[in-house]
């Protein structure tokens, strides 16, 4: 069962949201426990006591500690938890992605993004432990990573390069191509000679470029836009 935490101080939107969230993971069938937080203080002090969550919906817009200072002490207990900020001022977006966040979403805009990113977090927040790539590293031995924590892998010269979400970046003596023929195509597009992406991790495409969840502007290859754009689609459900 997937355990998630909804924080507004605005009551009536946060008991809006909390039902739409529920209705969300009835229609694709998966259990979810939904807690609802009126206040930030309540929702910091339920995770310093313990409490695990794998994603949390805040607002940002709230009376101290705000929705930026909240997600910031959650990260700090619990490093994988993704979160969602729901906001009114598109200002804020910014510092948002500076945090890591999973993604950010206008409240005037709730009723088309929220299900597809929820959709987009339970493909993240179901990985499997076990989906991981295991390599022998050139500083640092042996290491086995998680996919998820792939943001992109890139090449150069004869080493591939793995750059994680916590900003880490690994090297392996071996072609990009070899990487690529070792990792699951599901999960990791090759977009160029020199990059292959984590699929998990682009938050959009734009002007020929991937644009990652860290921030990272991907140049995609002319021959291979078209491919993508329709892996993205497929993987995202979308319809174009």
């Amino acid at each position: 069962m997937l355990s998630l935490a909804v924080c507004d101080d605005d009551k009536p939107f946060l008991k809006d949201v909390c039902q739409k969230v529920q209705a969300v993971f009835r229609q694709m069938k998966i259990e979810a426990e939904v807690q609802a937080f009126s206040n930030s203080r309540e929702l910091i002090r339920q995770v310093e006591a313990g409490e695990r969550y794998d994603l949390v919906i805040l607002d940002i817009e709230m009376p101290a500690p705000d929705g930026l200072v909240t997600a910031q002490k959650v990260h700090e207990v619990i490093p994988d938890c993704l979160i969602i900020f729901l906001t009114s001022h598109c200002e804020y977006a910014i510092d948002a992605f500076e945090l890591s966040v999973f993604r950010y979403i206008p409240k005037a805009e709730m009723g088309r993004r929220l299900l597809p990113a929820l959709k987009d977090a339970t493909k993240v927040m179901r990985i499997e432990e076990n989906q991981s790539y295991v390599f022998k590293s050139i500083n640092h031995g042996l290491l086995r990573i998680p996919y998820k924590e792939i943001v992109y892998i890139n090449k150069a010269n004869r080493n591939s390069y793995f750059h994680l979400l916590s900003h880490v970046v690994y090297a392996q003596r071996k072609p990009l191509k070899t990487v690529y023929e070792e990792l699951s195509a599901e999960d990791f597009l090759l977009i160029d000679r020199g990059y292959i992406v984590n699929i998990l991790h682009i938050m959009r495409l734009e002007n020929g470029y991937a644009v990652c969840r860290d921030g990272t502007q991907i140049k995609i290859s002319r021959p291979n836009l078209p491919v993508v754009q329709d892996q993205l689609c497929r993987y995202w459900g979308a319809n174009v």
